[in-house]
């Protein structure tokens, strides 16, 4: 069907939507969906599928993969949308800041600002879901399914960085994605061109010993774009744990958090870091800074197996190649006529 022309393929990010990981998403996909209530646009992320990665059988992950979303779609997806409207939907900015003062960074680390949201949620579902199984599905989801706030804050981070895009001479990046090959990137003042360089390997912590650097794809996914939002790998500070995906410290995640410091183009009063006295997280990072220091962004992700699944967690780095040729690209467009 996709060789005969039937159905067509694209990136999420030319619908205005993000996917975690392989980032499937289709016509029936149920989906958040985020209002920038500044400018007006939307977007949208896939469910949380729920942690049912892992099989080394293709088959076996096959069946469990289809069966899961069959569920998001006739019973979460439903659920969830009747709450939400209950509660004439949920402010995405205050959950994603208190959860960082609990101890989330908002990409690797969710669990807080999951808890936030099934808070905010459970009473109205009691309101509007009237078959108890149901209920009952969902709230056990919403309690174990710990990365699912993620989906919430990438839609809004996609929404946030949409708004950014196409301003003349900036160059801020507004979108860095992944496919398990190529690593790219777009800039504000370069419109919907990318940029790629290849994706790098992601240093991390193995969920089973069964599984080692042989059985994993390179870095993939959208979900990067919570680091060009500037969260997730941007304010490593706020979630200490995470170091131990990498035999790290926290002195290391400090210093992480100020090296993004020195890419980007300034910071977020609403979004803080305790642990950091407080300091105000970096967002916006410019082509220019990157290549004039030499500091790529650093990425929190999974790590997905070659058969389907994630089977572990850590860091990596966007390469430098794809901010070198935006930069070049940048200059030739605005280079002014006649200079040298």
């Amino acid at each position: 069907m996709i060789r005969a022309g039937e159905v067509v393929l694209a990136p999420c990010h030319e619908y205005q939507a993000v996917g975690g990981m392989a980032g499937i998403t289709s016509a029936s996909s149920p989906m958040v969906v985020v209002r920038n209530e500044q400018h007006g646009n939307y977007a949208y992320s896939q469910l949380f599928q729920g942690p049912a990665g892992g099989l080394q059988d293709r088959d076996a992950y096959n069946v469990e993969a289809r069966k899961q979303w069959r569920w998001l779609d006739s019973v979460l997806g439903p659920t969830l949308a009747a709450a939400v409207k209950e509660v004439g939907g949920l402010p995405v900015k205050p959950i994603i800041a208190r959860a960082l003062e609990m101890g989330d960074e908002c990409h690797n680390r969710n669990s807080a600002g999951s808890s936030l949201i099934l808070n905010a949620l459970v009473e109205a579902m009691f309101k509007t879901c009237r078959d108890r199984e149901t209920l009952r599905q969902s709230i056990a989801y919403l309690s174990w399914a710990d990365q699912f706030s993620l989906c919430v804050s990438m839609a809004a981070a996609k929404a946030t960085t949409d708004a950014a895009k196409n301003i003349p001479y900036s160059t801020v990046v507004t979108t860095m994605a992944r496919n398990g090959v190529d690593f790219g990137i777009k800039v504000s003042g370069l419109g919907e061109q990318w940029f790629t360089g290849p994706a790098q390997r992601v240093e991390g912590l193995y969920f089973s010993s069964d599984w080692g650097d042989d059985d994993a794809v390179p870095d993939m996914g959208d979900s990067a774009i919570m680091e060009t939002y500037g969260i997730g790998g941007h304010v490593q500070a706020a979630a200490p744990a995470l170091q131990q995906f990498v035999s790290g410290s926290f002195s290391r995640a400090v210093a992480l958090t100020r090296e993004m410091g020195q890419i980007t183009v300034g910071t977020m009063d609403e979004y803080r870091i305790p642990n950091m006295d407080f300091a105000t997280a970096p967002i916006a990072t410019d082509i220019r800074k990157v290549v004039q220091t030499g500091v790529t962004p650093v990425i929190d992700t999974a790590i997905a197996h070659k058969k389907g699944g994630v089977i572990g967690a850590g860091q990596t780095r966007a390469p430098q190649q794809c901010f070198s040729e935006a930069l070049r690209a940048f200059a030739a467009k605005y280079r002014t006529p006649g200079a040298a």
